[in-house]
């Protein structure tokens, strides 16, 4: 059986990602798992300017992308970079996903994966004062699209069974407690539906992450990045990856930032980087 091409940006050269890449590769239990193509230096350098580290990754990036549009790598598996360092070179730059979804004209949403959950996000870098003022009964519908999509493409489940997370406390409580599931989230839920996805909602957050742990659904739709993200990495904080969803490749990325603080002293851990690279190693 022929095995997958991966390709693995090394992400900032000041951060831990071209370490914790040298480390993972030097495993012989993920070595085995794929056919791998490094972009970027896997040698930590702190001496390196701002400038060229931003050009750098930057680099990496548009070289992974370019080889996976041409079929070359079949996945992208991503080490952190710096956001404010990577905007010296691209100004419009807000991180990993919205790169690649300009590069490839396409809709995405983020999934977070760890154990048997799958929480994707509608609103993702945001204020959270901005949440519900860009909150939008079409968004919301493409990530329950997407998300759909994606649990059958990546991981091969023909019928998912969805539920989506209210914004505010008892998903509104009928309006008492906020409109927002009455005005766009309901119509959102109610047009999936006649799309034929199996889809509840929109239910309590404080309730609705208890209940994935009994394995009701198989993804679950957050309206903002903590509402989503605190459940899943309290449950398996050093296992959580995220996948972008919509794009013409699959791309799996770790869920931890440059940490500059420790990078170079031999601390850091690829544990988080050999979780995502057996994720796109598996949906492959």
């Amino acid at each position: 059986m022929q095995r997958p091409r991966i390709g693995i940006t090394t992400g900032d050269p000041k951060g831990v990602g071209p370490e914790i890449v040298a480390e993972a590769l030097a495993d012989p239990e993920i070595v085995k798992l794929a056919e791998f193509e490094v972009f970027g230096p896997t040698v930590f350098n702190p001496k390196i300017s701002d400038q060229m580290a931003a050009e750098t990754a930057l680099d990496s990036l548009t070289r992974a992308t370019d080889a996976a549009l041409s079929g070359n790598i079949q996945a992208i598996v991503t080490a952190p970079v710096n956001k404010k360092r990577l905007r010296l070179v691209d100004k419009k730059f807000t991180g990993h996903t919205e790169f690649f979804a300009e590069k490839t004209a396409s809709k995405v949403c983020m999934m977070f994966v760890a154990k048997n959950w799958r929480i994707s996000l509608v609103t993702r870098h945001l204020p959270l004062a901005e949440v519900p003022i860009r909150l939008n009964a079409m968004d919301i519908l493409q990530t329950i699209r997407l998300t759909h999509q994606g649990l059958q493409k990546h991981f091969r489940i023909l019928e998912p069974r969805l539920a989506v997370a209210g914004l505010n406390p008892h998903a509104g409580e009928g309006g008492m407690l906020g409109e927002e599931e009455i005005r766009i989230i309901a119509p959102a839920i109610a047009q999936a539906r006649r799309e034929g996805i199996m889809i509840d909602g929109p239910l309590s957050p404080d309730t609705l992450f208890w209940q994935m742990t009994l394995d009701k659904w198989d993804g679950v739709i957050a309206m903002y990045h903590d509402q989503g993200l605190i459940p899943i990495k309290t449950l398996a904080f050093k296992d959580t990856v995220q996948i972008s969803l919509g794009l013409p490749f699959l791309r799996v990325s770790v869920d931890h930032g440059t940490a500059e603080d420790i990078a170079g002293t031999g601390e850091a851990d690829p544990h988080n980087l050999k979780c995502a690279i057996r994720l796109a190693c598996q949906l492959v």
